[in-house]
């Protein structure tokens, strides 16, 4: 779960990636997606909840 602006992810992804190295986890591909949990319209940007996800083995 990524929480702040989305100029921000790049931090969340590299967490995510410590992570996988820490667990002998490969990504898969460059790709990943995103949910979005808060409306941006109506949320502090420093408040967005993003769900962030890539595939790994």
């Amino acid at each position: 779960m990524h929480i702040g602006d989305y100029d921000s992810e790049h931090v969340t992804f590299s967490k995510m990636d410590d992570f996988c190295a820490a667990n002998h986890l490969t990504r898969i591909d460059k790709r990943h997606r995103e949910i979005y949990i808060s409306d941006p319209r109506k949320s502090d940007s420093t408040k967005l909840k993003t769900v962030l996800r890539y595939k790994v083995k």
